[in-house]
């Protein structure tokens, strides 16, 4: 019986000294944001605007595409370099009758981050043959798209929520 008590002691013991240890794998805190925290914190903003609730993290009616995933990226295919992508995520509307589209994107150094603009403005330009010819009032928020830089991240917007998008990004990111 006293041997049962040691060794439930002695389990008990390694239970607390595991349970209060570091994980190897934590990195340690960061100024730095993740370009899924920034597209998170939108999410959370738009659920907001619309009135949703977020479903597992994710805004209902919205495809989350990892930027890093070949597989999910096939259809902006001959666009964007993975390359110069370290992180990345794009939110964009299921319903072709919406032009929304939000981009966050790390670039791997300050050459990478210019490369992914320039994606951007291809991206652009195929927002506007594509809703220039098919919904005006769309076509007004492509017109009014912004895209910015700060440090190696860039922000692709087209969104009624535009505006506070933006605020997002440059607040998150520093």
């Amino acid at each position: 019986m006293k041997k049962l008590k040691l060794m439930m002691i002695a389990l008990l013991m390694i239970g607390v000294f595991a349970g209060c240890s570091k994980d190897k794998d934590e990195t340690p805190a960061s100024s730095e944001v993740s370009s899924k925290e920034v597209i998170n914190q939108i999410q959370k903003e738009l659920a907001k605007v619309y009135d949703v609730d977020l479903e597992d993290g994710a805004l209902p009616g919205y495809y989350l595409i990892d930027m890093t995933n070949q597989e999910e990226m096939a259809m902006y295919d001959g666009i964007f370099n993975s390359e110069d992508i370290k992180s990345g995520y794009i939110l964009q509307n299921m319903m072709n009758v919406k032009a929304e589209l939000v981009i966050v994107a790390e670039g791997k150094d300050a050459q990478a981050a210019e490369n992914i603009k320039s994606s951007y403005e291809k991206v652009l330009s195929n927002q506007e043959a594509t809703w220039s010819t098919y919904l005006p009032d769309q076509y007004e928020l492509v017109k009014a798209n912004k895209i910015k830089t700060k440090g190696n991240y860039v922000l692709y917007v087209t969104s009624e929520e535009a505006d506070k998008i933006v605020t997002i990004f440059e607040k998150a990111v520093k």
